[in-house]
Order: C-alpha cells, then sequence, then structure tokens
C-alpha cells in the first residue's frame, strides 16, 4: 500500500476527544469540592469593652472588678450574663513562658479586659483593686517594679466607636480600691449619667462570703 494515501485525522481525532473528556471530568471534580466546614469557627462578639492596665514591668496583681445590673464580675466569678473577664492578669507572675532552651521569658504586659456582648439595662460600676505583690528578688530580676501602681480604665464602646472615660488613678499599696468610673446604659446601648462616686466592692464581697478571697 502507498504511504501517500494513508491518514492521520482519525487518530488526531481520538487524541483530541481524550483530552476534551479528561478536561471535563477535571471540572466536574472541581465543581463537586465542598467548602471547607466553618462550623468551630468562633466569631466573638462585644458592644463594650473594659480595659484596664498598669506598668508593663509592675510585679503587683491588680484586679479588675465590674458590678454589673446581672451580678459582680471579677477573678472568682469572671462571667455574669453577658459580661466576660477574658483573663485574671496576675502582674509578672503569669506573664511568662519556658523557651526551647529551658530559660524563662517574661512578656511584659499587663492587662485585664471585661467585655459587654449585649446591651443590659443597668447602672455599672467599674473598679480596680491591688489584690498583692511579691518582691522582686523572687524573679531574679532588677528590673520588675514593686510599690505603687499606676493603673489606667478605659471603658470604650465599639458600635460606633466612642470612648466613654478613661481614668488614670495610683494605687499606692496593697489592698487599696478605687473606682475609676460608673454609668448607665440603656437597652439600645445608649450610656448616660457617666460619674464616679465610689462604691467599695471588695470589702463587701468578702464579708458576704465570709472572708473568702
Amino acid at each position: 500500500m502507498n504511504n501517500k494515501y494513508v491518514s492521520n485525522l482519525a487518530f488526531i481525532d481520538l487524541l483530541f476527544n481524550l483530552i476534551l473528556g479528561f478536561i471535563f471530568l477535571f471540572l466536574i471534580a472541581f465543581m463537586l469540592i465542598n467548602k471547607p466546614t466553618e462550623t468551630g469557627k468562633i466569631d466573638p462578639k462585644a458592644e463594650f469593652l473594659i480595659v484596664m492596665y498598669w506598668q508593663d514591668e509592675h510585679i503587683g496583681d491588680i484586679d479588675l472588678w465590674v458590678d454589673t445590673p446581672d451580678g459582680l464580675v471579677n477573678y472568682v466569678s469572671p462571667n455574669m450574663g453577658s459580661v466576660h473577664l477574658d483573663k485574671d492578669d496576675l502582674g509578672i507572675r503569669n506573664d511568662w513562658y519556658t523557651d526551647s532552651s529551658g530559660q524563662r521569658k517574661y512578656v511584659y504586659i499587663n492587662r485585664e479586659i471585661v467585655s459587654l456582648r449585649s446591651f443590659v439595662p443597668g447602672e455599672y460600676i467599674v473598679n480596680a483593686h491591688y489584690y498583692g505583690a511579691q518582691s522582686p528578688k523572687s524573679y531574679g530580676t532588677s528590673m520588675i517594679e514593686s510599690g505603687p501602681a499606676n493603673v489606667t480604665v478605659e471603658v470604650i464602646q465599639l458600635n460606633p466607636f466612642y470612648i466613654v472615660s478613661t481614668r488614670q488613678h495610683t494605687l499606692k499599696q496593697v489592698g487599696m480600691e478605687k473606682t475609676f468610673v460608673r454609668f448607665n446604659m440603656n437597652s439600645t446601648g445608649a450610656v448616660s449619667n457617666v460619674n464616679y462616686l465610689p462604691k467599695q466592692m471588695v470589702r463587701s464581697y468578702v464579708s458576704s462570703n465570709q472572708g473568702g478571697m
């Protein structure tokens, strides 16, 4: 048979159809891929934040206390209704970690945050209490501060952003308690009657709980 009469068109046509088939199967498989599930995703929401901070290298344990319409929020009861204390910061005592070489490393941040996740009408009272301190010698460094704590408390509305109050006071010694702000909130989140009338929480709380703190 003469080769000049042989045609490769059938083979090319078959190869082209196979390629189209692979492309079609790939597109079907791509469309059937499920989106990653988001059932485990946590979407935190807050309407107000109450932020307390003091010297980053201070060894003192300062506690944030918030009296809410649903009850008192502190390190003993960190969750009350929709109000939550995110962490009980013990000063430098729990602001460290051990690195890969076994050395202790300090994270110099002293901060406690309480989040208000809904609008519960009523009065809110924000106090700071100087719970305790230890000797800097216990931590092997002279850079850690002891003594008076310069404490700042901010109340921040998030939606829309608005600073309700910013106050700073010096807690001079262990046991000292100070009211930083009081305010009222209605069911829509509107704040009114911002004032600074003092109220002692810690002593009455200890008395009502028979001296256990």
